[in-house]
């Protein structure tokens, strides 16, 4: 059975990122509103090896507890393990599988296997458009 450690909370609710925050190549990007000025953040994933998405009307509990709007590490990871396997031999001991998990409401939930994560700082601005 797998376990989830928390390791980080956005610095609001999901309910107030606007537009609805996006995957873009190794990171999560969100924007949102305070006291009338408009800023960017996000998580941004080192050594990335997959990502999966599941919308929200797919989302399970076990998707939502304790990372609803928190990051988790999902530790004794199948996925993490499939993905380990099937990485070739010779670059397969180079990096960590760790397995990420978010919970973002009307989005869902954001699945990681990287090596580490940090969150991106908080910025004045939007995000360029993709």
């Amino acid at each position: 059975m797998s376990i989830k450690k928390k390791l980080y909370e956005i610095a609001l609710p999901s309910t107030e990122l606007i537009p609805d925050p996006v995957f873009v190549r190794d990171s999560i990007r969100f924007e949102y509103h305070r006291d009338g000025v408009r800023f960017k953040s996000g998580i941004s994933f080192i050594r990335m090896a997959a990502m999966r998405r599941r919308a929200e009307r797919c989302s399970t509990a076990w998707h939502i507890e304790e990372a609803y709007d928190t990051l988790v590490q999902v530790e004794e990871s199948s996925w993490a393990d499939e993905i380990r396997r099937d990485t070739s031999p010779d670059k397969r001991d180079s990096q960590r599988y760790n397995h990420y998990l978010i919970y973002l409401d009307s989005v869902g939930a954001f699945e990681v296997i990287a090596d580490s994560w940090l969150a991106l700082p908080e910025e004045e601005g939007a995000w360029p458009a993709l």
